[in-house]
């Protein structure tokens, strides 16, 4: 089986390729957005080289002034960004370095909780041992199966009644006179009707033979719900003689001192769930950082911006439409060539800013992909997946799951259904079915409900023996494959 720490190991290693796609994208979304100032700039140098050919002096004058204090006061603004990155680069570093850390402390921890974990499990299962030759242990054992067997059979009965009763019900519910008269009470002491009403209803009842009818639909209604009052009392015989085996469980386990080892595990797993609480906000303010640099990168930060307006601005002089006009009413071959440059120019800007497109595409991505699996590990630490007793019986199934992820082919929640169908909790030494735990499962299977009050017939059961618990939102707990502690000893039923 599968350990469930080797499974967060390959769950956390997945999250740093992602992380890793992430930077990656982040620098070639970098290097376009500063190919793309730069291209920004030399048009705007070749547009003002092609100004100074064409132009008159005056306009020459003008023109070249607000180009260069433009291409000037771009330069300062891309400097200011340059080092704004720098810094943001500098604490996502920080960030990075603070949740590895997080996350080689979390590990530490997790062994301190496994190996105590491990050492309540052997202890259970010594009392589980002691149990077995206990004589006042094993009657009561046998009373509460007993009593759980006689609650099991008469829920089946009242499952029968109720499926019996719909089926042959039917003929009299369709049957419109006879519910007239079963529904004001005829033929019982309910019944109350003026001189002329009871005239009309006996005759009523004469016609369609009502009587007869009447005490079959009767015994049709009352005999499930006799059964079902049986089968709350016998539940409720059922439910008393569990609470007394299981104190008998709880008094061995105090005995041999389980709850000031309980009392440490919950300590250390309280330690530990606070410390995931940590790694989490850490992650969140590094997914912000990332999400910042993610602007900066694609050029949608405020220096980008300020910087492309006042190129645009400066090109907007009421003299640049003439350029082109001018260049063309010309054969002089400096002008030609200047143009020809401004073409391919413009040509490469095109192509990189369909590039920034593509690889702005493929981060938002990945940066969507890595939240998916962040989430993942959540719950998959909050349902204790990672305890020393949780394992996975299809780990081929699970790393191809974790692949078609990376791939892009499902979901973060397609791998998360992947990984609760196939965890289990094994038996390390004790066994959670044992004795009280293995009562009642075939209620389980059929609902236990009863129709009265449209209550559970079993109270809220707590388990006698120490199995981890979702912190929240939590999968279903699942029982170890071919349960029970071994030895040999059976009872047929909870060992």
């Amino acid at each position: 089986m599968w350990r469930g720490t080797a499974a967060l190991q390959t769950i956390d290693q997945s999250l740093q390729s992602i992380r890793n796609d992430v930077v990656r994208l982040d620098s070639q979304l970098n290097q376009l957005t500063s190919e793309i100032a730069q291209n920004q700039r030399q048009r705007a140098r070749l547009l003002n080289d092609i100004a100074k050919v064409r132009l008159t002096e005056l306009d020459v004058g003008e023109l070249h002034t607000n180009i260069t204090a433009a291409d000037q006061s771009a330069m300062q603004t891309l400097e200011q960004r340059d080092q704004a990155i720098a810094e943001l680069a500098s604490e996502i570093e920080s960030s990075n370095e603070a949740i590895s850390s997080a996350e080689h402390a979390r590990e530490r921890l997790l062994v301190a909780l496994n190996e105590k974990a491990e050492a309540l499990a052997e202890l259970e299962a010594g009392v589980q041992q002691q149990l077995k030759s206990d004589d006042e242990y094993m009657a009561q054992f046998e009373l509460a199966k007993k009593a759980e067997s006689i609650a099991e059979e008469a829920l089946k009965k009242v499952h029968k009644a109720q499926a019996n009763m719909a089926e042959k019900a039917a003929p009299y519910q369709a049957d419109k006179l006879f519910m007239y008269l079963w529904n004001r009470g005829f033929g019982t002491t309910e019944y109350s009707a003026g001189l002329f009403a009871r005239f009309a209803d006996s005759w009523v009842a004469k016609l369609i033979d009502y009587e007869p009818a009447r005490v079959n639909y009767w015994n049709l209604e009352e005999i499930p719900k006799r059964l079902n009052d049986h089968a709350e009392y016998v539940g409720d015989q059922a439910d008393t003689q569990h609470m007394l085996l299981q104190q008998l469980e709880l008094n061995a386990l105090e005995s041999m001192g389980v709850k000031a080892l309980e009392a440490d595990i919950d300590q250390r797993r309280d330690e530990l769930d606070k410390h995931d609480d940590r790694i989490e906000a850490m992650e969140l303010v590094l997914n912000e950082q990332l999400d910042q640099r993610a602007k900066f990168v694609a050029g949608e930060d405020p220096f980008i911006q300020e910087c492309l307006q006042r190129l645009s601005k400066a090109l907007e002089h009421k003299s640049l439409a003439a350029i082109h006009q001018y260049v063309r009413e010309t054969v002089s071959p400096t002008d030609d060539r200047l143009v020809i440059e401004l073409q391919a120019l413009e040509d490469t800007l095109d192509d990189v800013e369909q590039n920034m497109v593509d690889v702005r595409n493929l981060h938002d991505k990945r940066f969507g992909r890595l939240r998916e699996l962040e989430k993942v590990r959540r719950d998959f630490k909050n349902s204790r997946f990672d305890d020393a007793r949780s394992g996975f019986g299809n780990q081929s199934l699970i790393n191809g799951a974790i692949s078609q992820f990376m791939q892009g082919l499902i979901s973060g929640a397609d791998v998360w259904r992947v990984i609760k169908r196939n965890q289990r909790y094994r038996n390390v030494a004790a066994s959670p079915d044992f004795g009280s735990g293995g009562l009642g499962e075939i209620a389980d299977m059929i609902g236990g409900e009863i129709m009265r009050q449209g209550r559970r017939r079993r109270s809220n059961r707590g388990s006698t023996w120490n199995w981890p618990k979702p912190r929240r939102g939590g999968s279903v707990f699942r029982a170890p494959r071919g349960g029970g502690s071994g030895g040999g000893f059976k009872t047929g039923g909870g060992f």
